[in-house]
């Protein structure tokens, strides 16, 4: 939905920037399109419904995921499935595999490997979710796919599963993976070169059905990386060499804005929707290194663009992540062991720095890292 507070956005920037009122016009013409059509795909769709026999209604595909799904959360209102976390796992093919965050625990706490050394190479991602989340895909041709927990495998042993996840093209892997429990109206899509663009939910998920480029981004062999929550607040980008920006998600243009320079062998590794500046930011690196900053610390700019500054001295950023003193840090080394780090245990640094050592990873190194809270 279109809300008042965006029209008088529109009217106040047309009223600053006249020159940008024909992009403005163009971003409002996208929206009300893209309503109009979700409007008439769900009237053709309860046309359909109505008009199947009862029997066909009931027998289709539709119904039941459908049934599935409200089993699943009834399951879960009734105490029938626990409503524990997951560490999931994603590999390069979109291999997927989800472990209990109990086993987990057991796992590290026994110092027993929760992947083989080789399986390893092959993991491109890990995250927490809960039992009823859906994974949001991104991979290597621009692609969004969708996956829910439910019918990922549980790891049994420490290779990957046999089961294949959804199927990719030649030349396709995975690019950035996340969890997702809440649909917001807008999703921001962030590349590896820093470009960013917002689409309306009901765009991404058409897009992700037809099988369409999630963003067209104006840099050479550029992928999507990063997909947020673009409701509100700012978004924050880092990159591997410990650079940051942020600035409002409102600012970014409807074809989609630059939203850092970036040197040529920098990427951006993480995206973050700030709401507010009593949010806290921990960056973590590959050797074992972590800076905790408050959100405040980082001036945002008016708009996407520019150099950036350093949020930590590093060259080797792994993650980055909104969080609290009660969370915990998850990582996955090359022999594939598990180990949990607290957040509290890091200091709140005022300035960029090389930050704390979480962890030694010296004779093995950090592989992938994901936050649990």
């Amino acid at each position: 939905m279109i809300r008042k507070d965006d029209v008088k956005w529109w009217i106040a920037e047309a009223q600053k920037h006249p020159q940008a009122a024909p992009s403005i016009v163009e971003a409002l013409s996208e929206r009300l399109i893209a309503l109009d059509e979700e409007n008439e795909r769900l009237r053709d769709e309860i046309i359909r419904l109505e008009r199947r026999a009862p029997g066909a209604a009931a027998d289709s595909e539709e119904m039941s995921a459908l049934r599935d799904k409200v089993a699943t959360l009834q399951a879960l209102v009734n105490g029938e499935v626990s409503d524990e976390p997951c560490v999931v796992l994603l590999s390069d093919g979109l291999q997927a595999a989800r472990v209990p965050l109990a086993q987990v625990h057991r796992l590290a706490r026994q110092e027993h490997a929760l992947l083989s050394k080789g399986a390893m190479p092959g993991l491109r991602r890990v995250l927490l979710a809960r039992p009823h989340a859906e994974v949001l895909l991104l991979t290597g041709q621009g692609r969004g796919l969708k996956l829910a927990l439910s019918d990922m495998p549980l790891l049994e042993g420490s290779d990957w599963p046999a089961a294949d996840g959804p199927a990719l093209g030649e030349n396709e892997w995975l690019t950035g993976a996340v969890a997702v429990t809440h649909q917001p109206r807008f999703w921001t899509v962030v590349t590896r070169r820093g470009f960013v663009r917002q689409l309306l939910r009901i765009d991404l998920d058409r897009r992700v059905e037809r099988g369409e480029p999630l963003v067209e981004s104006p840099f050479r062999r550029d992928v999507p990386v990063a997909v947020v929550d673009g409701d509100e607040g700012d978004l924050m980008l880092i990159t591997r060499w410990g650079r940051e920006i942020r600035f409002p998600q409102r600012s970014i243009e409807s074809a989609g804005s630059p939203g850092l320079e970036l040197d040529d062998d920098d990427e951006i590794v993480a995206a973050l929707p700030l709401r507010d500046d009593g949010a806290q930011v921990l960056v973590v690196t590959a050797d074992g290194f972590a800076v905790r900053r408050g959100a405040s610390q980082f001036e945002p700019r008016p708009r996407p663009g520019g150099k950036g500054k350093s949020v930590i001295q590093a060259f080797d950023v792994l993650g980055a992540f909104c969080c609290t003193p009660e969370d915990k840090l998850l990582y996955l080394t090359y022999s594939g062991k598990a180990i949990f780090a607290s957040v509290s245990d890091i200091p709140l640094y005022t300035r960029s720095s090389k930050g704390a050592r979480v962890y030694a990873f010296d004779r093995d190194p950090a592989v992938a890292v994901a936050m649990v809270q």
